[in-house]
Parts: C-alpha cells; structure tokens; sequence
C-alpha cells in the first residue's frame, strides 16, 4: 500500500499543529538526533508555494537547521542546538528524511482524530478530550465547603460545558436531493461552524448531522450564547441544490449541559468516563426537549424541568402521566402549570381598509398539578386546581414549573369542604391535594407546627419484581406504625407512591423529632423497612409559614445523604447543603444568602463560614471574607483549608507577610500542600527573589498534581533569567498538562515575537489566550503587537480599542 493513502486529502500540518504538537515533535527528532536544545522557526512562505529550505550545519556553533517539510509543503525550520555531526556532508539529506518520518507520524495521529468530511475532531477524540477535561478538573471543583476556589492558582477551572447542534429534519434532504448533496452541506455546517467558535472550544461532528462542541470554563451563560450563535450560523446558511436549483432552509436545534452543575450528588461518585457519558445524555436530552419544542431553538439541560415538559397521557382520578423523570431531576412535591400551546399564536384586528392591529395571546394556564410519584423518564401528577372545568387538561399541554410560594392553590384553600374526604385507599390517609387543602388552612393562625416527610430509602431497582405492590405493602405498614407512635393529634397524607407526609400541629422540632426517630428505627427493627425523613418547624429563623414545606423537602434531601438513621431536621447543615448547590450553580450571591442563614441558625459551622469567605472573595470583597477565615480558626486553629484561604485574602489585600504566614502554617500541618508551596513562590517572586521563588515551585513540582500548577511559573522565572529556551520548555509541558492555560500561551506567543519567529504563530497564540481570559488587558496587547508585526495596523488599533 501506498503511504500516501494512509492520509485523507483534506487533512495535512499547519504551523499551528506543530506549536500544538511541538512537545511530541521535539522526542521524534531526539530519538534520532540528540541535541541540547531547539527552537522551531518559521520562515516567510516563499512566493509560488515552492519548497526552497534546505538543511543547514554550523559546526563552530554546534547547530543543525533540519527544514520540515511534508507532502511538497514547506512548514517550519526546526533548530536543534549543541549538535556535532560525525558526517555533515551525507549526514543533513538523512536527517531530512528521518524528520519528515516524524511529520508523518504525527499526521497519522491527526488523521486518526480528524472526521474526513468536516475536518473537525471524530466522536471518540471529542469524549477523549472531555475524559481528559473532567479527569483534570476533579481536584479544582472544589465546591465551597471542600477547598480553596483559588483563581489566582494556574488550576483547571472546575467547570465546562458541552453543547450539542442537530440539523432539523435533513433525513428528509437525504431522501429528496441525495446524500451528495447532504454531505456538502453537512461539510459547510461544519466549516462555518468552527469559524465561529472560539479558539479554545474543541468542535467534533459526533455522526451523519449531529456535532458537538467542548468548552473549557464553559458557565451556562458562555454555553447559551454560543449555542445560539452556531443555530443562527445554521440558519443563515444559503444552500441551493446544483441540479434543480432549489433553494434549501435548514435549521438546527442546539442543547447544551454543563459540569458540574447539571450532574448531581450520585453522578460525582463515578469515573470522569462515566461523568463524560452522563454529560453528553444530559446536552442530547436537551437537543431533544428543543426539538419538541419547536425546533431551530436552544435548550438548557437545567431548563427541562422548569419549561421542557408536556403532558404524555391524561389518566383516570384527575391523574397526568408527565415527561419529566429523574433524568431531569424531577422531584415528588413539585408543581407546575398547565398551559396549552395552541393559544401563542398572534390575533389581527382590522379597524379600517387600511389600518390593522396585532397582538399575540397571553399565556392562559389550565391548571395547576403536583408530581405524586417519579420514574427515571416519566412521573405522575395530580391536578390540585382547574382554572375552568370547561376547558380540560389535554395531552401534548405544556408545562411550567411552580415555586410553592406563587402556588394558586393554597389561594384558593378557603373553608374546608363538606364533601366527603378523599383519602387514599392503600394507607387511609389522605390524597395530596386534601393532605395540602387542610394543611394550607390549618396552619394559617399557628404560633407553632412541625411537618415531617417520610420516604422508602429503597428506590425501585432494590425492590426487584413488583414495585408498586411492595412499595404499597410497605407504606400500609408505615402509616400503621406511624397511628401508634403520634399520640397526639396529626394529620397524614400519600406523599408520593413511595412517601408519607404528616403535619404535627403545635410541636416544636425536638418533640417532632424524637416522634419520627422513634418511628424510622420501630419501622427498621420490625418490619426490616429502612425510612428517610425531613423533619421542619415553625418558627424557624425568619420563615413564612407557607416556605415551611419547601424547608422539609431540604430537610429530606439532607437525610438523603446520611447514614441510619436517615433522619434530619432542617437546620444549619441543610441550609449549607442548599447553599452548596447554589454555588455549584455558579449564583455566588443565591450562596451567600443562604450560608448567611445558615450561620444564622448556627454560628459555629465552620464549613458554612469558611464558604461564606470564600464567596465574599470571590464577589471582591477580601476584608469580609478575611474575617470568615479568622473566625474558623478561632474555633479550630488547625484548619488548615480555613488557613489557605486566610493566606489568599491576605494576599489579596496585599498583606504579604500574615499571607506568607498562614501558607508557612499550612505546611507546618501538610508539608505536602501544593497549593501552598505554589503561592509561597508567588509571594517569593515579589520580595524574596527568583532563587528562592523556583525553589518554591521545584519543590511543588515534585509532588503528585504539582507539575501542572507550577511549569508556567517555572517558565516565568526562567523568561526573567533571559534563558529562552527553557522558558519555551516549560511553557510547552504547561500546555501539555493544561491545554488551557492562557498564561502560558500569552507568555509562548511574546517569546515567538521577540525571537522574531512567524509572527501568525503567534497571533494565534494571542488569541487564544485573549479569548480564555477577556479581562486581561495584557493578553489583548500581545495580540495587538502580533497583529503589528504583520502589518495589521488596522486590526491592532481595534483590539486596543477594547482595552
């Protein structure tokens, strides 16, 4: 076979696959050709596109220039240094060939990672690289309570996104013009596609008309607006099949995912392959949510549950079988409205011959149901209130998710009915909607109340065979349990399938408490049946009576995460748990309200305290979240996360020596503390010296995870001691560890100015970091300088104009 089949047409080396790939590029020739050190440059294209670099050897300075060259095309020279070649005259056309093996294998490589059609990365090299994303980013998650959020450390940032575009209907383009045609248009969607994504976002045509696109520091916000520029790019594609002219609309419908904040607390515990394959169902979930909705629109996985579902079947008892499942993180108790689609068109007036009005209809709600039971793609709700009997609940009606607080329910539950109860005819209890109805009423005029919810801890793949008949057995068993451990007047209803909910008028929490722990262990010891339950009282801090439920469902979902026995009051640690979402969700100010609360209810949680300081300096305000940090270490001296953290904003606030005395503390108590030994060589740099700075950062490096956080210093230091080609080393295994790392491709893009190198290498390398880091006025100036360089005057002068 011919070598030359081995590589696609449309795939070849670019200056900026050998930048990419220089590290790799740099053992293929020292395999062959040892040498101290090397540079890669890239001469000005010669006109005509004819190679004309040759080998060149400079026996008095021990330098060997091996041009590299690739399918007739002149890439780069590559310089190695400290060479003595045995046979110069024979030994440079060798040389040639062996280096030109080394292109080969890495075009091979690229070849391999490259989808033919599109020119954008293959299915497998998109998930190898969010793997390699999520399996990076593991250790700098570090959600409040857990560690140091320190952006000033060169970490990977704790997040990305992933969105996923699908063409609409182009099965039905296939099947009318070809799949000629349909591959062409496929292959522009692809070009375009990537032209406008940023330089960071990794673009992969997943298979046939779906593509993918990875973004690193991928917040919901960067992922929505790049998810609609890629639909409106599809949109605004001319397309016009060549043989019958006909003019083609396309559209797409885009969804996108982010991490971590749309996997939840079981979804951590799995490898970073399973978090990646997770990832992509939640991104394709949401594609499919768009295009039910419509198509040629955008969804947010977290906008599923809150705007994504409609109603699957209308069942007997005023019952809905609803899209929404776990998969969406659906949860019994939850409302929403019904509203039917058919009414959002526009309405016309015509007032005269040559005047008309329009408008388009309001949203007109039908109801207001609640979720009673939940399956992985589907749950059930009941309806609690019908805005007109005349106008039903139909399949196919939408749905929107409804905070408690704004329920029309509880407005409309007015004396209690006379008719006959509607009690539940498993346990006796009531039904939800009469569980609620004289929940909403009683309450109303109580100084003082608890309500408890009970759940089986088992869900339905541990109760094997029949669910619904076990589950049922069950909860009969618990509600019966339940009549002789409340000796005191309650009521009770069917939570859910598989929960119970009882309101305990005129209890305080303790006495609430100690009823439902001796209720949950009766349960374990008699009847082998393992309960969670959340447990919340009015008054509690500053709570409306109406917010009381909502507390109780935290209250579970608190209980949910603890051993037997699984039973928590709503307290300061829900509020911290509750927190902790908000934070992961990227609302630091949500964050601080609720662990303000939490120290509220608490004021010697140390985790809500050190995570209110770790928002405070986030949001900019280092002296606040100093005074968090102090006040840990207060009450435990030796934490050492709380001391890190004190360490930053000291140094935020400029206070370098109490900074430097707080990381020296850390270490005292972990003398392998990376992060430590990384800012103590920051702050050595400004006062110490580069000496003891790099000894800081050797030291870091030798420790596990450390070479990531330290070569881009390493390369600093080395940039300062004008020892260029060390500094490109360092800079390179920066980038080998985190392809990420604007720093390093800001510092890489000035050394190739400065050595007067193709100056195109470096505007890419300008741009990519400008693009990672807006805000760094630094970064923009270096790509204004690239741009001068090649005489894009006017390019410069309107990027210093963002400056």
């Amino acid at each position: 076979m011919n070598k030359d089949s081995l590589f696609k047409d449309n795939i070849c080396l670019t200056p900026q696959d050998l930048i990419r790939y220089e590290h790799t590029l740099k053992d293929l020739i020292h395999e062959f050709l040892p040498f101290d050190s090397y540079s890669l440059f890239f001469p000005k294209p010669v006109a005509g596109g004819q190679s004309s670099l040759a080998t060149r050897y400079s026996p008095d300075d021990r330098q060997v220039m091996i041009p590299l060259k690739l399918q007739g095309r002149d890439l780069c020279y590559f310089i190695a240094r400290g060479v003595r070649l045995k046979a110069p005259k024979t030994t440079p056309q060798y040389l040639e060939a062996l280096a030109t093996a080394s292109l080969e294998k890495i075009l091979l490589y690229k070849t391999s990672i490259t989808d033919s059609l599109t020119g954008m990365a293959t299915s497998e090299h998109f998930m190898t690289k969010l793997v390699k994303e999520l399996d990076l980013i593991q250790n700098c998650m570090m959600p409040a309570p857990g560690g140091c959020k320190d952006p000033g450390i060169p970490t990977f940032s704790g997040s990305v996104g992933v969105v996923v575009l699908d063409l609409d209907n182009f099965q039905r383009i296939n099947d009318r013009y070809g799949y000629t045609l349909g591959d062409s248009i496929v292959a522009e969607v692809g070009n375009k596609v990537c032209e406008g994504a940023f330089e960071s976002v990794v673009c992969a045509r997943l298979f046939e008309d779906k593509f993918a696109f990875l973004i690193p520091d991928g917040r919901p916000k960067v992922c929505a607006s790049l998810a609609e520029k890629m639909r409106l790019i599809v949109e605004r594609l001319p397309v016009e099949d060549p043989v019958t002219g006909d003019v083609l609309k396309i559209s797409c419908s885009a969804g996108f995912a982010n991490y971590p904040q749309s996997l939840s607390g079981p979804h951590f515990k799995r490898s970073a392959t399973e978090q990646g394959r997770i990832l992509m169902r939640k991104a394709a979930k949401a594609v499919a949510t768009a295009k039910d909705s419509g198509r040629n629109c955008v969804f947010a996985y977290s906008d599923i549950l809150k705007k994504g579902g409609k109603v699957l079947e209308v069942l007997p008892l005023q019952r809905l079988a609803l899209s929404l499942g776990q998969s969406v993180d659906t949860r019994e108790g939850g409302r929403f409205l019904v509203w039917s689609p058919d009414f959002q068109s526009g309405t016309q007036a015509k007032l005269t011959e040559d005047e008309r009005i329009s408008g388009t209809y309001p949203t007109m709600y039908k109801a207001e149901v609640v979720v009673i039971e939940v399956q992985e793609e589907i749950a059930f709700a009941e309806i609690l209130h019908l805005s007109d009997p005349a106008w039903p609940v139909t399949a196919g009606d939408r749905l929107t998710l409804l905070d408690e607080k704004d329920s029309f329910f509880d407005a409309q539950a007015g004396p209690e009915s006379s008719a006959t109860p509607q009690r539940d005819m498993v346990t006796g209890l009531f039904r939800y909607k009469e569980f609620i109805g004289r929940y909403s009423r009683l309450r109303q005029n109580m100084d003082k109340f608890s309500i408890a919810v009970l759940r089986l801890a088992a869900g339905p793949a541990d109760q094997g065979g029949n669910f619904q008949k076990i589950t049922d057995a069950q909860v009969q068993k618990v509600a019966s349990r339940a009549e002789k451990v409340f000796e005191i007047p309650h009521t009770g209803g069917r939570y859910s399938l598989n929960s119970l909910i009882y309101f305990l008028p005129e209890e305080d929490s303790d006495s609430a408490m100690e009823m439902i722990l001796k209720l949950v262990r009766e349960c374990d010891v008699d009847f082998d049946i393992q309960l969670a339950a959340g447990v919340a009282s009015f008054p509690f801090l500053n709570y409306r009576r109406s917010e009381i439920l909502d507390n109780c469902r935290k209250g579970l979902d608190h209980a949910m995460m603890k051993d037997q026995p699984m039973v928590a009051q709503f307290d300061s640690v829900s509020l911290n748990i509750a927190a902790d979402r908000l934070y992961v969700d990227g609302d630091i100010y949500g964050a601080v309200e609720e662990f303000r609360l939490a120290l509220l209810a608490d004021s010697d949680n140390i985790l809500a305290r050190n995570s209110l300081g770790i928002c405070y300096a986030q949001v900019g305000k280092p002296e606040q979240a100093r005074k968090q940090f102090e006040q840990v270490l207060e009450i435990t001296p030796n934490n050492i996360m709380a001391l890190y953290n004190l360490g930053w904003a000291c140094q935020m606030l400029g206070n370098l020596e109490k900074a430097r005395d707080a990381y020296n503390r850390c270490l005292d108590l972990e003398p392998e503390n990376v992060f430590s030994l990384v800012r103590l060589g920051v702050l050595a740099e400004q006062d110490l010296g580069l000496d003891e700075a790099e000894r800081f950062y050797l030291k870091a490096a030798a420790l596990k995870g450390g070479d990531s956080l330290t070569m881009r210093h390493l390369a600093r230091i080395s940039y300062a001691r004008e020892d260029v080609e060390k500094a490109r080393e360092y800079l390179h295994l920066a980038l080998n560890a985190n392809h990420n790392d604007a720093y390093a491709m800001n510092l890489l893009a000035k050394l190739y100015l400065e050595s007067g190198e193709d100056p195109q290498i470096a505007e890419v390398l300008a741009r990519q970091s400008a693009a990672l880091k807006p805000g760094k006025e630094a970064f923009w100036e270096t790509l204004a300088m690239a741009l001068e360089v090649q005489g894009k005057d006017a390019e410069a002068d309107q990027v210093r104009s963002r400056l």
